[in-house]
C-alpha cells in the first residue's frame, strides 16, 4: 500500500500542477479579454435590455425614440435615443457606429418600436471621436434628422457641473430584450439608484476601468437592470437626462452595475455639435 502511495503521489502532484497552470492561463485570458477586448467582444458587451421593469408609454417619456436599421431586407430596432432639439437625437457612439444616414430611420412619438408615431430620415450620424470599443469611454453619439420635428418634446440635459449623488433613484428605459416573457414591443422602464464611482470601480476592479465620463446605477444583488436593444436610451433623474445607456458585464448580475455615459461630462461636446 505504501509503495502504491509513493507511486501515486508524483502522479497526483503532476495533475495538480497541470490543473493549476490551466486555471492560471484561463484567468489571465479572461482578465485580458475583459480589460483589453477585441472589437467583437466589446460590441457584445455593449448591449442592454430592461430586466424586471414595467411597461411605460410615450406620454410619460415623449422624448424617447427608437433608432432602427432600415434597409430593403431589414427593418429592425437597434438602439434607443432621445430628442434634444427639433433636429438632434442623442444616443450612444456604439449605436451611431452601426449605421449611416442611408440605413437608419428614427421612430418618434410612439410607445411601440414597430408601429405608430412617425418615421424620420437621418441627414448626419456623428460619434465621439475619442470613443473606443476597448474601453467604452466617450460613448456619445448624435443623429441629425433630415426634417425638423417641430412637434416634439425635448429632454432636459444637465449642465457641465451637475452631479447625481449616490442613492438618487433614476429611471432607465428602452425596447430591448426583457429576459422574460414580457413583450419587447412596448417601451419599458426600470428604476435604479445611482452608485458612487468608488463602489462601481471596486465592482469592476481587474476587468474594466470606470472613467470620469461614466455613471453607474443598479443594485448590488442585480435583479433589475437595463441590458440588448436598450443601448443609447436615457437614464432620467428627476426629469433630467443624467446618462446614456452604454454597457455592462452580463445582465442584471450581482455587483456588476449598469454603466452609463455621463452627459454632464459630455455636455460641451454635445453643445459644440448641436448648439443645444
Amino acid at each position: 500500500i505504501r509503495r502504491g502511495l509513493f507511486v501515486l503521489l508524483p502522479l497526483l502532484l503532476l495533475v495538480l500542477v497541470v490543473c493549476c497552470l490551466l486555471l492560471y492561463s484561463s484567468r489571465s485570458y479572461l482578465t485580458l479579454s475583459l480589460a483589453v477586448m477585441s472589437e467583437v467582444s466589446a460590441k457584445q458587451k455593449m448591449s442592454f435590455r430592461i430586466v424586471n421593469g414595467t411597461e411605460a408609454t410615450i406620454v410619460s417619456y415623449p422624448y424617447v425614440v427608437s433608432i432602427q436599421r432600415w434597409t430593403p431586407r431589414v427593418k429592425q430596432h437597434i438602439c434607443g435615443g432621445t430628442l434634444i432639439s427639433e433636429s438632434w437625437i442623442l444616443t450612444a457612439a456604439h449605436c451611431a457606429d452601426k449605421i449611416s444616414p442611408t440605413t437608419v430611420m428614427v421612430r418618434v412619438n410612439s410607445s411601440f418600436f414597430n408601429r405608430g408615431g412617425k418615421l424620420h430620415r437621418v441627414e448626419k450620424v456623428i460619434k465621439h471621436e475619442r470613443f473606443s470599443y476597448a474601453t467604452g469611454d466617450y460613448d456619445f453619439g448624435l443623429l441629425k434628422l433630415k426634417q425638423r420635428y417641430r412637434r416634439g418634446t425635448f429632454v432636459k440635459l444637465p449642465e457641465r457641473r451637475r452631479r447625481f449623488p449616490p442613492a438618487e433613484r433614476c429611471t432607465a428605459m428602452g425596447w430591448g430584450e426583457t429576459l422574460g416573457r414580457e413583450s419587447r414591443e412596448q417601451l419599458r422602464q426600470v428604476v435604479m439608484p445611482i452608485v458612487s464611482q468608488a463602489v462601481c470601480r471596486k465592482a469592476y476592479e481587474g476587468t474594466d476601468e470606470i472613467t470620469a465620463r461614466m455613471l453607474c446605477a443598479g443594485y448590488p444583488e442585480g435583479m433589475r437592470d437595463a441590458c440588448d436593444g436598450d443601448s443609447g436610451g436615457p437614464l432620467i433623474c428627476r426629469g433630467i437626462q443624467a446618462g446614456v445607456i452604454s454597457w455592462a458585464i452580463g445582465c442584471a448580475q450581482p455587483n456588476k452595475y449598469g454603466v452609463y455615459s455621463s452627459i454632464a461630462e459630455g455636455r460641451e461636446w454635445i453643445r459644440n455639435h448641436t448648439g443645444v
